[in-house]
């Protein structure tokens, strides 16, 4: 799974074991019956949103019993029966556990039997289960249906064994319009034609897999496709569509191959289709269900006219990222949550591997580090979690999709490969996908294989970052001799155990050196490093280490003197560290401001893009401060002379990079108030107006998204009007996300409006309020609590426990601690809060920078002044 939303997990203690040995207070179905085959037959009614099924299921019966538990959710049994039974059972509902239980006047056998359920069901308007997308046609509108299962919706579409370490196989039949294309896992087997403008659709057997995996589809739609290495690849999507599908195809059909050489292992399946859906959700941008690949199409589809540079790039990494799951995730799959990162850790890390092999102009590795940064960020205040932890019920589950789960992950597997080496990795990798295929696993599992394969053992390193929470911070001190390495636990805000130690594998590196010093770091062990004093040192030369270097004032100085000598990779983990490390009171925020003042228009294009959101971050911050103009005033002059090398107009053979940059400083260039920037802006806007084809993509979204924060009222008007009336589903929703995006607190207020009419489709109208929270969160967190019960109606349930107080995570105000807190006591279940605890934690972190950090920064730039 992608996530478009990124949720915030828990803190415990950890418990790693297979899923025979799960802990005590887990909530599971019993283990006395298991599933072996479904065979399912479906009949939507897709304008009443209901739908009438039944299921055989082939079980085994471990041992004699008079009761069945399965789940189910929002389903209504008609009719059931087990064969061998002397009678139909009485059915139980449990609505907390989403659990049915079939009670039988006399004890089944114990053995093979068949387990059939007549039921209905109803179809969802957001994504969750069985679900229904609308979008605009030129003569009206249409509906068309798609599943989302992960982590625990399966259940809302079949009675089940709704758990990742049930593995069966399906069989699917539907009955659907006879004009319609519907598509599941497998290969249409046949078709029957019916009357009534109906036919039935049998889909093939799925190899053995989890019930979350699951896929149906039915819709107006076409499909483009190719054959690659002897596998049926296709991009399907709403009629009219297919020229926004070349791109998709091109990728799918590259890194298929890829894949299939890198993991060892033929893809499993005779086809592989990549499913383009309308709307969006809350939680997630698209599902690896096994060989029909669902995404949101602003996560898929390119249009010359819409598409910008970064989309480009976002959406060959989310192909690659789903796609690396139909091996990591969906042959081999996790036995339970607790080890989710099994999947979504190794996909965000595959993800980049393949974007990189195919494109590595883009040199998306330096993309990877801010990746990590965002990982750290979370991982080092309060509310963090380690990476594998208990998760107890599926509610907990839902929170395991986060920060930590995907790009802690990303970032320790990559330390892991850069510390054992890239061939042993793979050897080990490979060897796991074929001794698990088709079955479950827990971490370790992996780690028994990469020890086997790996001249250095990778137990002890992964078990510290894996089993635990935290970041290590590597303090690096001038000695007679070199460098003395130390280590110690990096916070934002003093919580987490000050005890922890790692293992932590640094690289040392002299600038100019080809020579690279390795070596263990713990808290028992230090290390030193002979290298001269007088020479630029980086330590995490490279930045694969997941840790913070804290420099003393001796080795920081000949760094920054020689900034614009070091890598790129190595810049980027000097200006990330030493915002964070200023940030969290490590660091003088001095160090930052000088090295930001250090970069030229010659500086690699990533650094200055990631430098531009770190200036333009840092502003946020200062929203209604007085020392906000003097800021500006020095942000700018950073970035201005940038600006004025990149120009508003792509120049002949530019990289894709420096596309990426001058998005990025238009974005920070309108935030911040540049007038020349904000004033053609607007002049290109009001072209734009009167001719939608002035701007080409890249241009179209950066002049709009200036326009709509700087609007006022007849700017956001005229946005409003360009929303109502396109009838392009992508284009839509672009528009009503911007008009959250405004400055303007009036303004932003009518957009909370907007979202709680029927005038947006289901899926925006929340994004509608993610943006006003965007620069308005106390706004947006108080509107959305008085409208919950409306608001929680447009979520699917993964996001629920999420959306609200995720809304308030970039509030500086303490008061909303407490506010968030409530909110939370009194809508989310006790098991699912962590969401709310990450939340406060972020308030707690803003207000600090606000009230102590940035009135240093206040003091530097009075002193530079001088």
């Amino acid at each position: 799974m992608h996530m478009r939303s990124i949720a915030l997990a828990l803190v415990a203690m950890v418990s790693v074991g297979a899923a025979s040995a799960a802990p005590a207070d887990r909530i599971v179905l019993p283990t006395n019956v298991s599933p072996t085959h479904y065979d399912i037959a479906i009949t939507p009614n897709a304008a009443a949103l209901t739908f009438t099924g039944s299921v055989k299921i082939d079980i085994d019966v471990k041992q004699a019993a008079n009761r069945i538990v399965l789940n189910a959710a929002d389903l209504n049994f008609a009719k059931v029966s087990v064969s061998g039974a002397s009678a139909a059972p009485a059915v139980s509902y449990d609505k907390t556990q989403e659990t049915a239980t079939l009670i039988f006047p006399a004890n089944i056998s114990a053995g093979a039997h068949v387990l059939s359920i007549d039921y209905t069901g109803k179809i969802n308007q957001h994504a969750a289960g069985l679900f229904a997308l609308d979008y605009d046609v030129a003569n009206g509108k249409k509906r068309a249906l798609f599943t989302q299962f992960e982590n625990s919706d399966a259940r809302r579409f079949i009675p089940s064994w709704d758990e990742p370490g049930h593995k069966a196989t399906f069989t699917l039949t539907a009955t659907v319009p006879a004009d319609e294309m519907a598509v599941s896992n497998t290969p249409i087997a046949s078709t029957d034609t019916l009357s009534g403008n109906l036919k039935r659709v049998h889909f093939a057997a799925s190899p053995k897999m989890s019930s979350y995996l699951l896929f149906f589809g039915v819709g107006d739609f076409e499909r483009i496709s190719r054959k690659v290495n002897g596998v049926d690849v296709g991009v399907i999507v709403k009629r009219g569509d297919t020229a926004r599908a070349a791109y998709a195809l091109d990728a799918a059909s590259h890194i298929l191959p890829y894949y299939e050489d890198y993991f060892g292992v033929k893809f499993p399946l005779p086809k592989l289709d990549l499913i383009a859906g309308p709307g969006q959700s809350q939680f997630f941008g698209a599902m690896e269900n096994w060989g029909a690949i669902f995404y949101f199409e602003g996560a898929l589809l390119i249009d010359p006219k819409l598409s910008t540079e970064s989309d480009k790039r976002e959406i060959y990494i989310v192909i690659a990222h789903e796609m690396a799951h139909q091996w990591f995730g969906d042959l081999v799959t996790m036995a339970w949550w607790d080890d989710l990162w099994l999947n979504e850790g190794f996909a965000s890390w595959m993800e980049v591997k393949a974007t990189d092999h195919f494109n590595p102009e883009w040199h998306l590795w330096l993309d990877s580090q801010n990746a990590k940064e965002d990982a750290m960020r979370v991982d080092a205040r309060g509310g963090t979690h380690p990476i594998i932890q208990p998760i107890k019920d599926v509610l907990q589950a839902n929170e395991a999709f986060d920060t930590i789960t995907y790009e802690k992950g990303e970032s320790v597997i990559r330390m892991l490969e850069d510390y054992v080496g890239a061939d042993a990795f793979r050897a080990g990798v490979r060897n796991y996908m074929k001794d698990h295929a088709y079955s479950n696993t827990v971490t370790d599992d992996l780690w028994r294989e990469l020890d086997k394969t790996s001249t250095t053992p990778v137990s002890t390193v992964a078990h510290d970052f894996t089993l635990q929470a935290g970041v290590p911070l590597i303090r690096v001190t001038v000695t007679p001799k070199g460098l003395h390495l130390t280590q110690g636990r990096f916070t934002n805000d003093g919580t987490g155990d000050a005890t922890t130690s790692w293992h932590v594998p640094v690289s040392v590196q002299a600038l100019g050196a080809s020579n690279i010093w390795h070596g263990l770091v713990t808290r028992a062990q230090p290390a030193d490093v002979a290298e001269s004093t007088n020479t630029a040192v980086v330590v995490n030369a490279g930045q694969a280490g997941y840790f913070r270097t804290l420099y003393a004032p001796a080795a920081f100085a000949p760094l920054a003197a020689h900034f614009a000598e070091l890598k790129a990779a190595d810049q980027l983990g000097l200006v990330n560290d030493t915002r964070a490390l200023a940030y969290a009171g490590y660091e003088p925020f001095g160090d930052f401001i000088s090295l930001a003042a250090k970069v030229t228009p010659q500086t690699d294009p990533t650094v200055l893009t990631t430098l531009a959101g770190r200036l333009e971050g840092i502003d946020s911050l200062y929203r209604e401060l007085p020392g906000q103009a003097a800021y500006r005033k020095f942000a700018l002059g950073v970035l201005d002379p940038v600006f004025a090398k990149v120009g508003w107009t792509a120049k002949p053979g530019e990289s894709q990079n420096v596309a990426l940059l001058r998005q990025a400083l238009l974005e920070a260039l309108g935030q911040m108030g540049d007038p020349a920037v904000i004033a053609e802006a607007r002049r290109r806007f009001a072209g734009f107006v009167k001719d939608q084809s002035s701007l080409s993509g890249d241009m179209r979204d950066s002049v709009l998204a200036i326009a709509a924060g700087n609007a006022d009222a007849a700017t956001w008007e005229q946005l409003h009007t360009l929303a109502k009336t396109t009838k392009d589903s992508l284009e839509k929703r672009r528009y009503y996300r911007l008009l959250g995006t405004a400055y303007n607190r009036d303004l932003a207020n009518e957009a909370l409006k907007l979202a709680m009419t029927d005038e947006a489709e289901v899926t925006t109208r929340p994004s509608i309020i993610r943006e006003v929270a965007g620069w308005y969160p106390d706004m947006a967190f108080d509107f959305a609590v008085a409208n919950f019960e409306k608001i929680n109606a447009m979520l699917e349930p993964d996001s629920r426990n999420q959306f609200e107080v995720g809304l308030a995570a970039g509030s500086y105000n303490r008061a909303t601690i407490a506010k968030v807190k409530a909110y939370a006591d009194a809508h989310i279940a006790a098991s699912a809060r962590q969401d709310s605890v990450k939340a406060q934690a972020s308030i707690a972190e803003y207000a600090t920078i606000r009230e102590k950090r940035l009135p240093e920064i206040d003091s530097v730039l009075a002193a530079r002044k001088h």
